[in-house]
């Protein structure tokens, strides 16, 4: 803790606590995703981009434990202030609750929070900030109980949960408050060896699991491309497609790459579709450094218009991402109803248009990252009751071993992030299977 104080009190320190103060702002007023936010400072020469590597980590430490914890944070300072929290100024808002995510959560010198925390409401606010955080020092012995009573989830998604999940929503929401959940890679061959060289463990003859999450791109093997970042369950979509060594496969939607990486590694032949130049641009560098090839498209699958027809083809469709809360902790706060409903109408227009693109006899994986039903089940089941030439390709258990228990009785696979909860757990992800049928 020592070592931890020493590092916390010096100016680099008081440094990162600004400036995660400003990122917190700018996800939470603006509704830009926090790794959007993260990388525009590093690059606008900010003083984000001149800290040292441990700084820098503090710095986003604070800001994903303050966003994981947000819904819980706000509880507490509620029971130590007179006025609702969201009466006080933006900025007051998110000083003091990282604060409090440095005492609780963090395990941070109360001193070393609170005299930074002081010190960030500059001579304004200095006096209601020093007030607040003496206050909640002082009736600590309550915070436990407000802990435990809080809503952990933002109100729009606990509903969901409730209505869909039952009494599992609470495994799923506790699923998310890891502090630092582990990094899956998909290596090329011998994860075994990679396991052991990088003090990872194996999850499968492809994935390796990793609780070191210090800078990927310094890790052996990241410049070499032996292996590339990709959750679990992300991985699982594509070894459901059977590939054969020199078949041709359709992976749409394809940006970053993990899957193009996956088909490309089991010897397919890959085009890759995307409608995002940004994210397109992100996918050649990932195939770069792998030393993979694919034919990559720069297009809207809407209107996408390929002379040829594909036996096996891939949709990772943009959906809420609400499964991957346990990494991503800032999608809760700045999605909502309205987006989820969106999605799922682009959802439906690209299954359809994939569903031109399949040849007779061909099967489609259609999969999203999302823990809602409208964008996962209830999407296939509209889908196959609309179109007469379509039906579900059931999952079989010897597919899916280690998941053989969330095949749904319709075939369908339904992970859910408490899954694998005693090491870490796993992306939340909803998997079909589709076959033409003439």
């Amino acid at each position: 803790m020592k070592k931890n104080e020493k590092k916390f009190n010096n100016n680099s320190g008081l440094s990162s606590r600004k400036i995660a103060v400003e990122i917190l702002l700018e996800i939470i007023e603006s509704l830009v995703p926090l790794d959007d936010v993260f990388n525009k400072f590093i690059k606008q020469g900010s003083s984000l981009s001149k800290m040292q590597p441990e700084d820098r980590s503090f710095c986003r430490l604070l800001v994903s434990s303050t966003l994981r914890n947000l819904t819980e944070i706000d509880y507490i300072l509620n029971k130590f202030l007179k006025k609702s929290l969201d009466k006080s100024p933006p900025k007051v808002q998110m000083i003091l609750r990282i604060g409090i995510v440095q005492i609780v959560y963090l395990q941070t010198p109360d001193h070393a929070a609170t005299n930074t925390s002081v010190e960030l409401g500059g001579s304004k606010w200095k006096s209601l900030i020093n007030a607040i955080m003496r206050n909640v020092l002082r009736g600590r012995d309550k915070i436990n109980a407000y802990q435990i009573e809080s809503p952990k989830t933002p109100s729009w998604l606990s509903k969901r949960w409730k209505r869909d999940w039952g009494d599992s929503f609470i495994e799923i929401e506790n699923a998310h408050r890891v502090l630092s959940p582990p990094i899956d890679l998909c290596v090329k061959k011998e994860a075994k060896i990679w396991a052991d060289k990088l003090n990872g463990i194996c999850l499968s003859d492809k994935t390796i699991r990793l609780n070191n999450t210090s800078l990927i791109s310094e890790l052996e093997g990241f410049n070499s491309g032996d292996w590339w970042v990709q959750d679990y369950s992300s991985q699982i979509p594509v070894t459901l497609l059977n590939i054969e060594k020199g078949e041709e496969v359709l992976d749409l939607c394809a940006a970053p790459g993990g899957k193009t990486a996956q088909l490309i590694s089991m010897g397919a032949n890959v085009t890759s579709v995307d409608g995002n130049k940004r994210r397109i641009a992100r996918l050649e560098e990932n195939l770069s450094r792998l030393k993979f090839n694919s034919k990559i498209f720069h297009s809207d699958v809407r209107s996408y218009k390929p002379k040829e027809t594909w036996s096996k083809i891939i949709l990772d469709a943009p959906c809420s991402s609400t499964g991957t809360l346990r990494r991503h902790p800032d999608i809760m706060h700045i999605k909502n109803e309205g987006d989820v409903q969106s999605l799922v109408k682009l959802q439906s227009e690209l299954l359809l248009s994939t569903w031109k693109f399949l040849a007779n006899g061909g099967s489609l994986i259609y999969c999203t990252c999302s823990l809602e039903k409208e964008e996962g089940e209830n999407q296939i089941f509209k889908f196959i009751n609309e179109n007469k030439d379509a039906k579900i390709d059931k999952i079989k258990p010897e597919e899916v071993i280690e998941l053989k228990e969330l095949i749904t009785k319709e075939g369908l696979l339904r992970i859910f992030p408490n899954h694998l909860k005693e090491i870490g757990g796993m992306d939340g992800f909803f998997i079909a299977r589709l076959k033409k049928v003439s």
